[in-house]
């Protein structure tokens, strides 16, 4: 018996569909013989083989029918696999498409708490900036006050040579403007 019933990798359900194949593919030794040695093979692979027995004139209508029987359980044995194998890829998929939910969710999280972060640092910047222009203002209007006022100020000493003189200077001239005794200031 080459295809067993609780063979789940066989791809039949029904343990009378797997008892009706075994039964057509025993008609010849080479039934049962072609399934098992092409189990193994890919489907394209069998096919050729199956090929191959059905235009050898020497192969008797049996043997073929058989071939062809082993043939058919092969075919429903590589369809059960690719399935199997198309369900996994599925659930990889599902699971990678998953993962990246997930990251992404992750990523627009940290995206926002750094656009917060960033939004704050900017708004803390921006009243620092204010405080120090508004400080620059009330500087530069006490500069304006002072040099107004020293402007207006009336000069209680001569400038000499744009400098404030100094007390010897001052000295040597309020000494000069003195009368001397006996005469006159020049």
């Amino acid at each position: 018996m080459a295809l067993k019933p609780e063979d789940h990798c066989g791809g039949f359900r029904h343990s009378a569909v797997v008892a009706y194949i075994n039964e057509k593919m025993a008609m010849q030794a080479k039934g049962s013989e072609f399934y098992l040695d092409n189990i193994a093979l890919s489907w394209e692979e069998a096919e050729d083989k199956l090929m191959a027995i059905l235009e050898d004139s020497e192969a008797s209508s049996e043997a073929k029918e058989a071939c062809a029987w082993g043939c058919l359980a092969l075919g429903v044995r590589f369809s059960r696999r690719q399935n199997q194998l198309q369900e996994c890829r599925v659930k990889w998929l599902h699971d990678l498409a998953e993962m990246h939910k997930s990251a992404a969710q992750s990523l627009a999280s940290d995206l926002k708490e750094i656009s917060d972060q960033q939004e704050i640092e900017r708004r803390e910047t921006a009243f620092r900036l204010r405080l120090a222009q508004d400080n620059l203002v009330e500087v530069q209007k006490e500069w304006h006050l002072l040099r107004w006022k020293l402007l207006q100020a009336p000069a209680g000493g001569r400038m000499v040579r744009n400098q404030p003189m100094d007390y010897t200077e001052k000295q040597q001239e309020e000494n000069q403007s003195v009368p001397l005794e006996g005469g006159s200031k020049e």
